[in-house]
């Protein structure tokens, strides 16, 4: 069981005007999975990096357990980094390439071919032991590529985007099973991606990482449904946002006086909503703000309204079934009390 801590880290590459990452801190519990969300160019893939040996922070620390690991051999810190790739070994089969690990530990023949086939069922592959590489699909092979990074117990598992390059249902099926053998071998993990719904899904935790920052950490719920900050709540989808002065449960604002479910609230403050929380009514009511139609897309699930309002524009999700207001319809969208939260600047 490993305990991660990550404190003050700063990593500037060479030529770059801005540090990649300026004193990252994040704390990982034992047996934890935790997912690092942001754009490209945010850090994820350097911190693990970091981790892992491969580059060098120019300061700060990374402790498992409370120990330094940074003068430790790249190779003797228990920490494993599985990539977007598979990266198996061409020439060897499926059991040589998950042994791998153990034959340069020395491991006896017999004690490997036991864990292979413990790693293949734990995988769902059992009995593939002598396949070649370029037999495998791209699901098989990334499986591969788990239970190959499993194998020599790592104390810390990091997963840097290994789902990105696969299709949705074969996608969709490996963060169902990364997640159960994850749980099943309680093993530390840190797992990295793009994409929000992924995020959601595989963790107990997730940060987002903006401009080499954490800007959210917390539980994927909590994230989603009430960010803490104007630029992770646009991360996670939110788009609306409106900024007064709180007094006594209500909010001046420019677009009106908007009830707020704080009634302790005052001063000057930001307040926003998901956009599948407003609604759409052709009639005005309490908290509502009248708007433009611009544009309705499909999604099969919901319809998706962009509504224009003060030279500004939102978007509208809406269960199905729903009504369709054409382009340039004039409507009202309601904020309802409850789906109202305020977040820092």
């Amino acid at each position: 069981m490993t305990k991660v801590d990550i404190q003050n880290i700063s990593k500037q590459y060479p030529n770059q005007p801005q540090p990649i990452l300026k004193d990252f801190s994040l704390s990982v519990n034992s047996a934890e999975m935790v997912t690092l969300l942001g754009p490209s160019g945010s850090g994820k893939s350097t911190l693990l990096k970091l981790i892992a040996g491969i580059e060098s922070p120019n300061y700060g620390d990374v402790l498992f357990n409370d120990s330094s690991i940074l003068t430790i051999e790249p190779n003797k810190r228990g920490a494993v980094l599985m990539f977007q790739k598979s990266y198996l070994f061409p020439f060897l089969n499926v059991e040589e390439n998950i042994g791998f690990g153990l034959k340069v530990q020395n491991i006896s023949s017999a004690t490997i071919k036991a864990e292979v086939k413990r790693l293949l069922n734990l995988i769902g592959l059992p009995g593939i032991e002598k396949r070649k590489v370029g037999e495998l699909s791209g699901g098989e092979g990334q499986r591969v590529a788990l239970a190959r990074a499993l194998i020599t117990n790592p104390k810390l598992l990091m997963l840097d985007e290994p789902l990105s390059s696969l299709d949705t249902s074969v996608r969709l099926n490996l963060q169902g099973a990364i997640r159960a053998i994850q749980r099943e071998l309680g093993i530390t993990t840190i797992f990295v991606t793009h994409d929000l719904s992924e995020a959601m899904a595989m963790s107990e935790r997730m940060a987002i990482l903006l401009e080499g920052k954490v800007m959210a950490y917390d539980k994927p719920n909590i994230i989603f449904h009430q960010p803490p900050c104007v630029s992770s709540a646009k991360f996670v989808g939110v788009d609306l946002f409106l900024e007064g002065v709180a007094s006594r449960g209500w909010l001046e604002a420019k677009v009106g006086k908007i009830k707020i479910p704080d009634s302790e609230k005052s001063g000057q403050c930001i307040y926003a909503i998901r956009p599948e929380h407003i609604r759409i009514h052709k009639e005005q009511r309490e908290n509502s703000i009248e708007c433009v139609v611009q544009n309705c897309l499909y999604r099969g699930e919901s319809l998706e309204y962009q509504i224009g309002f003060n030279n500004k524009s939102t978007r509208v999700r809406l269960p199905m079934p729903s009504p369709i207001f054409e382009h340039g319809t004039q409507i009202y969208i309601h904020l309802p009390v409850e789906h109202l939260f305020a977040v820092n600047p």
